[in-house]
């Protein structure tokens, strides 16, 4: 019997150790709040701020969440079936950040991570950062570093508004520089941002082609810029240089520079260039821009070679003019026909036409060869009048590209000079008429 009456008293000796009636809680914060939870409900009022007496209830988990604005709230449960000592510490450490993003489509990323739209509720943990990046095509990414350390400030709410916006910008072809505000930003592609408010100036340069341009705008009253654009260069540059440097250059007809010209040639097309000065031979040159011919150079030197039939001649306007030749009239009609025959045969060895009824005189043409030119050069006399005897002459000169024959009449023009051996011709006739 004694034996049962210890057992008893030993039972409600251990009893009265475990079946503690009520705790002290503590928090790390002095103005963290103590509530009471019954299931998943917040029962208010507060159980008190910083420090809580927590009184231990019978079949009752004894739950309690401690809050502070700017944290992760902390849930701890109090069974009093359970030891507990008198006092326990509560602390509430991961940081709450309240994030809000605009546009409200743009993806937030944690970490990499995606997190959602609009709005996140941030979790930082205790002596941990978070890298949170706001991305929407068509704008430039925005980020933020958010940190829960000692001696950092960790903000409640954050808004993170995208602003800038982006174009992606491809060129060809594909080694074409891509240049911004006149800084190179590339080779090929890059990303251009816009500025909120502001507008960029983009340019796509390569050796050998015609550049393009572009501006692009960030503003509330204009379009929004694209999210992708591509530059596609066609039209080709030559650089051309001649020598002499104050050569003309011709194209289709008009002159377009001396010296030295930046000929366009626009896609699937052909331009014609000729090289000129006086007393040079002309050079004439075809660029194309075609998959059908030789890709046009990026650069040419066009050289012109001095013309051996220009040093040869003169600039005369007796030249394919008709100059009248009044016969004194103490000279005969017959003498005087007798005596141009014998001028006009003394430089030219063939007549092609005479007759000495109608006072019309032909030569053949007088052919001389140089190199890169042909001249042809006869002489035509005509009876002007009879009384006062008068005869019409006249000295054809034509010229003609490189070596021809004389029968090509399609290849030779009227050419301003004459050659140096004939041009005594006519003075001669005068004066010995």
């Amino acid at each position: 019997m004694k034996k049962i009456f210890t057992f008893i008293a030993l039972f409600f000796c251990l009893t009265s150790i475990y079946s503690q009636s009520k705790i002290t809680l503590t928090a790390n914060y002095p103005d963290a709040t103590f509530y009471k939870v019954v299931g998943n409900e917040i029962i208010r009022p507060a159980l008190g701020a910083g420090v809580i007496v927590l009184k231990l209830e019978k079949k009752e988990l004894n739950k309690i969440i401690l809050v502070k604005e700017g944290f992760q709230s902390v849930i701890k449960q109090f069974p009093r079936t359970n030891k507990w000592p008198k006092e326990v510490q509560v602390n509430i450490e991961n940081r709450v950040v309240d994030v809000s993003v605009e546009p409200y489509d743009a993806g937030i990323y944690v970490d990499g991570q995606l997190a959602g739209n609009k709005t996140h509720k941030l979790i930082i943990k205790k002596d941990a950062s978070l890298t949170v990046e706001v991305k929407k095509k068509g704008y430039k990414t925005e980020s933020k570093i958010f940190s829960n350390k000692i001696g950092k400030e960790t903000p409640l709410t954050s808004s993170i508004v995208l602003k800038d916006k982006i174009v992606q910008i491809k060129a060809s072809p594909v080694n074409s520089e891509i240049f911004v505000n006149k800084i190179s930003q590339g080779i090929g592609s890059a990303e251009v941002v816009i500025p909120q408010d502001e507008c960029v100036f983009v340019q796509v340069k390569k050796d050998g082609y015609i550049g393009d341009e572009k501006v692009f705008c960030n503003k509330e009253m204009d379009v929004d810029p694209p999210l992708n654009y591509q530059f596609k260069l066609t039209d080709r540059l030559v650089k051309i240089e001649s020598s002499p440097d104050d050569s003309e250059i011709f194209v289709d007809g008009k002159v377009v520079g001396v010296g030295s010209y930046d000929l366009k040639v626009s896609s699937d097309n052909c331009v014609e260039v000729i090289s000129a000065k006086e007393g040079y031979l002309s050079v004439k040159k075809n660029y194309c821009n075609s998959k059908d011919y030789q890709e046009p150079p990026l650069r040419d030197h066009i050289e012109l070679k001095i013309d051996e039939a220009h040093r040869q001649s003169i600039s005369t306007d007796l030249a394919n003019v008709n100059f009248t030749i009044v016969v004194n009239p103490e000279i005969q009609e017959i003498d005087a026909w007798k005596l141009l025959g014998s001028i006009v045969t003394t430089e030219f060895d063939v007549l092609e036409v005479i007759d000495k009824e109608t006072g019309y005189m032909r030569t053949a043409w007088q052919v001389q060869g140089f190199d890169g030119s042909t001249i042809r050069t006869r002489i035509i006399v005509k009876l002007g009048d009879s009384n006062p005897l008068k005869y019409v002459m006249k000295i054809s000169s034509e010229r003609a590209e490189g070596s021809v024959s004389v029968k090509d009449d399609q290849e030779f023009e009227e050419w301003s000079r004459i050659l140096k051996k004939y041009k005594n011709v006519i003075e001669e006739a005068q004066s010995r008429l």
